[in-house]
């Protein structure tokens, strides 16, 4: 049986009393805390101890799944992890322009705050929702040198957004915005393992899979890891949530 309200998986999160509408400063100072989660997760870790971004502190930003940003054929669109969730703050806007106002007042402070650079994982939970957002990050990317970025995208390749995330990969390079394109037949990509036999019957398809270090006990966390960033890893699989 999947977990939750059978109406809300069509759109929304199975947990609204833990949506927050961030439209103004107002709303945000409402909240009270911050939008980007400096990561106290035992499955991601604290900080980064192997490869480029080691040193950094990982941070996070989770939005409201199904309703910000995901493609309505995502893989896990019923099944999304974050119905296993519970406590997680998600986080919506109607306000791309002051949503994105306050994460570059926080991501400045945050600059300032650790010398060495952050590392963050977008998004635990949603995904990019529009042109001028996924811009927002490639403009941050720009003029943060120190700033570095991981996650996945339920995006194909080749849709709207997904041509722009690629153009921001293509602009800044995978070292730093390193999306991975979710069940996807392209390098660089991060897969269901029950996505792996359309891997195989793809033609003209050939893929070095990995299966996540962390879901196997191989590492502690994925930032003692970092498979997922690394450009020389074509796909990484996962088991499902």
């Amino acid at each position: 049986m999947i977990k939750g309200n059978a109406e809300l998986r069509k759109y929304t999160t199975i947990y609204p009393k833990t949506v927050y509408t961030i439209n103004s400063w107002d709303d945000y100072r409402a909240y009270g805390s911050t939008l980007l989660k400096q990561s106290n997760n035992s499955k991601l870790g604290k900080v980064v101890s192997k490869g480029a971004f080691k040193g950094k502190p990982l941070y996070s930003l989770s939005l409201v799944e199904r309703l910000m940003g995901c493609p309505k054929n995502c893989h896990h669109w019923g099944a999304c992890y974050g119905n296993n969730m519970p406590f997680a703050h998600r986080f919506k806007t109607d306000s791309g322009l002051a949503f994105t106002e306050i994460l570059r007042d926080e991501l400045h402070n945050l600059t300032k705050k650790h010398k060495q650079g952050i590392h963050i994982r977008l998004h635990v939970l949603g995904d990019f929702f529009s042109k001028e957002y996924i811009n927002f990050w490639k403009i941050i990317l720009i003029l943060y040198p120190k700033i570095s970025i991981y996650g996945y995208t339920a995006h194909t390749p080749h849709s709207h957004l997904g041509l722009e995330i690629k153009n921001v990969i293509d602009k800044i390079g995978f070292d730093r915005f390193a999306i991975r394109f979710s069940n996807s037949t392209i390098k660089l990509s991060a897969n269901s393992t029950e996505y792996k036999p359309r891997l195989i019957a793809s033609k003209n398809v050939s893929l070095k899979s990995i299966q996540c270090l962390e879901q196997i006990d191989k590492v502690a966390n994925c930032v003692s890891c970092a498979l997922c960033w690394n450009k020389k890893v074509d796909n990484v699989l996962f088991y499902t949530h």
